[in-house]
């Protein structure tokens, strides 16, 4: 089923310049049969989801003229464009009886009459199974390089991604920093109040530095309740503030159960990309800063370049 976004019955332009749906009484599609056949053939051909698109904005043009079009599934994190955003937009929900697949607009620089309203929806009944299938396979994808408990990137998700980003940073010249992120005294909170406590710790740390970090960086869960953050285009300065960020936010985080009341705080090493830089030297230097962090007294945010300097003065 295509389920418009707007419904008034009629087509409509609305001040926002968004085309609301079609009611009971709107035009029939017009479309040839044939089309629709080449086009529900062509979208079997991938499951990946910006292949697919691609394919189904390429083949609609035959059939509607459209400057481009825009997929987002907010559950999923997914935002995906082809072509480009015009004054005039148009949006419907993808959905069956028991999945909902996102929601897609289109772009135009013209008003969309009724009878191209109605075509876009006969074309869009041939997208949604394709959809449903792309998603799945992408949602699989995500879960094999997800962990399981906290929602972070797993180590073969760190391993593929780190490599990637060091390799673009060095060829395009680019700031890189990474977070070593362990929890302080976790075995504790174990051991005083219970695994499910534990997990929960987990969690809402993962959680929280989720939402300290921009969509260009990434979490990744390294071990046990030692976490990866890695910050694209981040300078030294950059990366601490948001490490002191991820810190100050994690020693807000309140909990309890039947045991009592608790409160956690974090120890954070930083180390910013350098030209002689291997992936695995870049994560060493920040393990070093966060050991110092630790031996220094725990919640607290170390660089290492704060120990480099520390070394030339003994």
């Amino acid at each position: 089923m295509v389920s418009p976004l707007h419904s008034n019955g009629r087509a409509q332009l609305r001040e926002e310049k968004a085309v609301t749906s079609i009611g009971d009484l709107a035009l029939k599609p017009d479309l040839r049969p044939e089309l629709l056949l080449k086009l529900s053939g062509k979208l079997q051909t991938t499951l990946e989801l910006s292949q697919l698109l691609e394919i189904f904005y390429e083949e609609i043009q035959h059939a509607v003229l459209v400057d481009g079009l825009t997929f987002t599934h907010s559950a999923n994190n997914l935002l995906i464009s082809e072509g480009k955003n015009s004054p005039h937009s148009v949006s419907y929900r993808l959905q069956t009886q028991q999945d909902y697949m996102g929601d897609l607009t289109f772009h135009r620089s013209t008003r969309f009459r009724e009878h191209e309203l109605a075509n876009l929806e006969g074309l869009l009944t041939t997208l949604v199974y394709p959809m449903r299938n792309a998603l799945r396979y992408y949602e699989a994808l995500a879960a094999a390089f997800r962990d399981p408990l906290t929602g972070a990137g797993n180590r073969v998700a760190l391993d593929k991604t780190l490599s990637r980003e060091v390799e673009l940073a060095k060829r395009h010249g680019q700031q890189l920093s990474v977070l070593m992120i362990d929890l302080d005294y976790f075995k504790q909170v174990n051991d005083e109040f219970g695994h499910s406590m534990g997990d929960k710790v987990l969690k809402d740390a993962a959680s929280c530095m989720t939402a300290c970090i921009r969509q260009t960086d990434m979490c990744f869960r390294y071990g046990g309740e030692e976490f990866l953050v890695m910050l694209s285009s981040a300078d030294q300065a950059g990366a601490l503030r948001i490490a002191e960020r991820i810190r100050m936010s994690i020693g807000d985080l309140r909990f309890e159960n039947a045991k009592g009341k608790l409160q956690v705080t974090t120890s954070i090493g930083c180390a910013t990309l350098r030209g002689i830089d291997t992936t695995e030297s870049l994560v060493h230097r920040a393990d070093n800063a966060l050991y110092e962090a630790k031996n220094g007294g725990r919640n607290r945010v170390i660089s290492d370049a704060d120990t480099a300097f520390a070394e030339l003065e003994k």
